[in-house]
């Protein structure tokens, strides 16, 4: 069986204007359609990605490398860099159809590299290259750090971030951002195994009666992973009506108290596990009711079986269900 042929095109230019980036994306448009390759332009967003840090960058690059096969945008990167002149590079990337009579499908990316005056009116800078009859996507590979330019809330539908390689610090900053805007976290969508199989340990009425006199929830979670467990445990604190109080951290354990809606008590434990193998950061979670333990364990699931990047890229509100409410709870521990 053939493959399509990847191809690429690209422009590059330093110390440029704006409209020179426009015309020269034109014009490797007008290319393609002169040349009768079987090519055709296929946008389905505007993704503008946010400047990155060094440790961010690998992630952008690899999330950006498949984007094309489940969701060809208009791709927009804002980089920075010391000098105040606007470098940048166009490529227009697609495949080559693999049979006569096929249709190959090419999408474009703009990378601007421009230093910290231009970054802070991004919005602007960016409007001339903007598709106007398509969703906006605003990404932020930090999480943690300003959006350039606040304007851009205001271009963009939703906003994608990654919360899980965070030490929980972020997410009452997250937590603000909800309100304002329709967030897509990937940290989010990764947990929706345990969402699942939490909902479905306790669909039996038995154990549905253990949910009003649960006594405590610990969780273990993987490496780096703390705000992952902090949003799962938000998440069940906000279904079961638990009031969380101020979380106490110590070296890969962070241990904090909720209250019933009845007043009783629940202990809320989470530790670092150094033998997960990782399922949304997730390893295991236990309930326990005086006597009673209900444990959830990882089982063959993984985060892998599904593209959550390609997911949060579509304007669904579904992706984001219960989450600012898991947010609100997370944030109060911290």
């Amino acid at each position: 069986m053939r493959r399509a042929v990847p191809e690429r095109s690209r422009w590059r230019g330093e110390d440029v204007h704006l409209d020179q980036v426009v015309r020269e994306l034109d014009c490797l448009h007008r290319e393609l359609q002169d040349v009768g390759r079987g090519q055709a332009l296929a946008r389905t967003l505007n993704l503008i990605i946010a400047p990155a840090s060094s440790r961010a960058a690998k992630a952008v690059d690899d999330a950006l490398a498949g984007l094309g096969s489940h969701s060809p945008s208009r791709t927009l990167v804002l980089r920075r860099h010391g000098s105040d002149r606007l470098d940048a590079e166009v490529v227009l990337e697609g495949e080559l159809p693999d049979a006569a009579g096929r249709v190959g499908v090419a999408h474009d990316r703009v990378t601007l590299t421009v230093g910290e005056s231009r970054l802070e009116h991004a919005a602007s800078l960016l409007a001339p290259l903007l598709l106007s009859d398509l969703p906006t996507v605003l990404w932020l590979p930090d999480p943690g750090s300003p959006i350039p330019d606040p304007r851009l809330l205001a271009r963009a539908q939703q906003v994608l971030i990654d919360s899980i390689a965070d030490d929980g610090d972020t997410l009452r900053r997250l937590e603000e951002l909800t309100r304002s805007a329709r967030v897509h976290d990937l940290a989010w969508g990764r947990l929706e195994f345990w969402r699942a199989a939490t909902a479905a340990a306790f669909e039996p009425l038995e154990r549905r009666a253990l949910l009003f006199r649960i006594t405590s929830l610990d969780v273990r979670y993987e490496g780096d992973a703390l705000s992952a467990g902090l949003l799962l445990a938000g998440w069940v604190a906000a279904r079961a009506g638990w009031r969380p109080e101020a979380l106490e951290r110590d070296h890969g354990r962070a241990r904090a108290k909720a209250v019933r809606p009845d007043g009783g008590p629940v202990s809320l434990s989470l530790e670092r596990d150094p033998d997960a193998r990782g399922c949304g950061g997730i390893e295991e979670l236990t309930f326990r009711a005086d006597s009673d333990e209900v444990k959830i364990r990882r089982g063959a699931a993984t985060s892998r079986l599904r593209d959550v990047f390609a997911e949060a890229l579509q304007p669904m509100p579904s992706f984001a269900r219960g989450y600012a409410d898991a947010l609100e709870a997370a944030a109060a521990m911290l």
